[in-house]
């Protein structure tokens, strides 16, 4: 009995073995690998490229991060991690760090097939001094809301020079601050799109200031935030920033008040989510120069007559810069507003790296209708812009 028990086991075994054998072992799928190679280039003239520095590789999917990887610069300036776990949908960047300040490659996802992935980095020396650092644009949201008015400004800021713009040591905080801003009087629950006071920003008498250096390029820093004020007839609005204002484009949902103010040139009503808003441009202001303004009365829509029907009409004067301002407005609110000050219940922020490229179509446009480029490059650089934005948001929304 028992040696037939034995040899029962014996052809079980043998069986299972030929299985094996003849099927082998089922190998789960893995990922891809990829080289990430890159070049450390100095845009400052005459800066150099230290060989050692450390860099590293950050992967992210699904907007969380997976994977950090570090490696040393080359004599060359040039770095390489062969080898890496590619993940579908999979988000690489290089970082480098060079005097303090951090510099990374564009945020890359490499096509499903992609075997190599090029991330190259560009450092700059640094200065103390802000005489090319300006603000390029900024966009200022007011809306009534529960008796407050709410208001959302949205600062793009750049850095015309070829140094990195890192501030100087503040006498009162001991902390080296790069931009200063001033609140209006009363301003009250103060919000930041990000990390707040305490992180980025110092808390200053009469408002903040940012810590964050500002590297070379058209806009390299955005500081967004909220606040609320007295949501009343005669109310006076004042703040400023040190470093100069290119331009202002204020959007006010429409009520019962509008904005009144020097220098504040009203440019009609543009449709929101939130209904029809009067729409304001300002600017350029210099370092330091208060933009301001106060709440008035709304004014009375205007009906036009109708000519008769006999009576030609006289062909309209265009004004470009009306128009480019409030294509601008448009598109800000259109784009920007809606994901931020009046957002729906479900996107959320437009993404980081989207917002520039918003700015620069809308800039782009406005060199167009003023004439400053040609129609053949308008259209060839704005929808190389459109198309990289539409990249990045179909990414972003695949998280």
């Amino acid at each position: 009995m028992k040696r037939r028990f034995s040899q029962n086991v014996f052809v079980f075994l043998s069986f299972f073995g030929v299985l094996l054998l003849t099927a082998g072992w089922a190998r789960m799928p893995q990922a891809p690998t990829l080289s990430v190679k890159g070049q450390v280039t100095n845009g400052t003239p005459g800066g150099e490229v230290p060989a050692g520095l450390e860099v590293s590789l950050y992967a992210f999917a699904g907007g969380e991060e997976v994977e950090i990887l570090t490696t040393s610069l080359a004599a060359d300036g040039s770095f390489v991690f062969e080898g890496v776990t590619a993940g579908e949908d999979w988000t690489f960047m290089a970082q480098v760090t060079y005097q303090g300040v951090d510099y990374s490659s564009e945020a890359m996802v490499p096509a499903p097939d992609q075997r190599e992935l090029e991330l190259p980095i560009v450092i700059y020396e640094t200065t103390e001094e802000p005489t090319s650092v300006q603000v390029a644009q900024l966009h200022i949201f007011v809306t009534g809301m529960e008796g407050r008015l709410m208001v959302e400004e949205y600062f793009l800021i750049g850095n015309e020079g070829d140094r990195t713009y890192v501030g100087a040591v503040d006498p009162e905080t001991g902390d080296r601050v790069t931009v200063r801003f001033t609140l209006p009087e009363g301003a009250e629950d103060l919000t930041f799109d990000g990390p707040g006071l305490g992180e980025r920003f110092v808390e200053q008498t009469d408002g903040f200031a940012d810590t964050r250096p500002i590297p070379p390029g058209s806009v390299t820093s955005e500081v967004v935030f909220y606040y609320t004020l007295p949501y009343r007839e005669g109310l006076q609005v004042e703040q400023a920033v040190d470093v100069p204002v290119k331009s202002v484009v204020i959007l006010m949902v429409q009520g019962d008040l509008a904005l009144e103010g020097p220098g504040l040139e009203p440019m009609g009503t543009v449709d929101t989510q939130m209904g029809p808003a009067l729409s304001y441009i300002a600017g350029p202001l210099a370092a330091g120069e208060r933009l301001a303004f106060t709440l008035m009365p709304a004014p009375l829509p205007v009906m036009e007559s109708a000519e008769p029907a006999d009576h030609p009409a006289a062909a309209p004067t265009r004004n470009v810069a009306r128009e480019a301002a409030v294509g601008l407005a448009t598109l800000t609110v259109a784009v920007i507003g809606a994901a931020l000050l009046w957002r729906p219940p479900a996107p959320g922020p437009v993404p980081p790296r989207v917002r520039p490229l918003v700015e620069q179509i809308a800039a782009l446009d406005m060199e167009y209708q003023s004439g400053r480029i040609s129609e053949e490059t308008y259209h060839r650089r704005r929808g190389e812009l459109v198309q990289r934005a539409r990249d990045l948001l179909e990414r972003w929304a695949a998280r």
